[in-house]
C-alpha cells in the first residue's frame, strides 16, 4: 500500500503545479472504473489527467489564481485481516511512512474509521506546508480529504479515494470539506466480473 499512497501522492503533488489540457469532465458526471463508480466534484469542469484500469485522477483549478484541486482513485492489494482494527492500522502505518525529506509540515493528520459507510473504510483528512511549491509565499498549503476501504466484494482489494488541493498560503477554500465528503458519499463498488 505504501508504494501506491507514495505514488499518488507524487502524482498529485506534480498535478497540482499545474491542469495540463486533456479530456474533460463536467461537475457531477459519475465515472466508472473497474470495482467502483464515483462522482466527481460539482462545481467546475475537471481535466482527466490520469486514466487506466486500476486508476484515474483529475485535475481542475480552484477558486484562486495558482490553485489546483484533484480527484484521485485507485486499487491496491491488502492482506488478509484477523481484525478489523489491522486494517485501520495498515492504513495508519502506510500514511505515516511517506518519505521524510523535509519538504512538506504536517500541520494537522486525521484517521479515523469512516462510520457513514457500512463497507470497511478508514477516513482521512489532513493539511500539510509544502515547502518546494512556493506560489508567492515561503510555502504553499496542500489539504487532502479522503478514504481507503476493503472492497466489499473482494476483500483482498484496497480502494484509495482521494479530493485534494493546492493554493498559496492563507488562501481559504471554505467548501473543501463538503466537496470532499461529497465525493466520498458517492462512491459506489461495483462487481470486478
Amino acid at each position: 500500500m505504501r508504494r501506491i499512497v507514495v505514488g499518488f501522492l507524487l502524482l498529485t503533488i506534480s498535478a497540482c503545479v499545474a491542469v495540463p489540457q486533456g479530456p474533460q469532465v463536467a461537475g457531477g458526471t459519475r465515472i466508472t472504473q473497474l470495482g467502483i463508480s464515483f462522482a466527481v466534484p460539482e462545481g467546475r469542469s475537471w481535466t482527466v489527467l490520469v486514466q487506466s484500469t486500476y486508476q484515474v485522477m483529475l485535475g481542475a483549478r480552484g477558486n484562486s489564481p495558482n490553485e489546483t484541486l484533484i480527484t484521485a482513485i485507485g486499487t491496491y492489494n491488502v492482506p488478509a485481516f484477523d481484525v478489523p482494527e489491522g486494517f485501520l492500522n495498515f492504513v495508519k502505518s502506510g500514511r505515516a511512512n511517506e518519505p521524510k525529506t523535509g519538504t512538506f509540515e504536517v500541520i494537522r493528520n486525521d484517521e479515523q474509521w469512516y462510520a457513514e459507510r457500512s463497507e470497511t473504510c478508514v477516513k482521512h483528512e489532513s493539511a500539510a506546508k509544502d515547502f518546494a511549491a512556493k506560489r508567492g509565499g515561503a510555502f504553499t498549503m496542500i489539504e487532502y480529504y479522503g478514504m481507503n476501504c476493503i472492497h466489499p466484494g473482494n476483500p483482498s482489494v484496497g480502494i484509495f479515494v482521494e479530493f485534494s488541493r493546492k493554493g498559496p498560503s492563507g488562501v481559504e477554500f471554505p467548501q473543501f470539506r463538503a466537496m470532499g465528503e461529497r465525493l466520498l458519499k458517492s462512491v459506489e463498488f461495483t462487481s470486478y466480473k
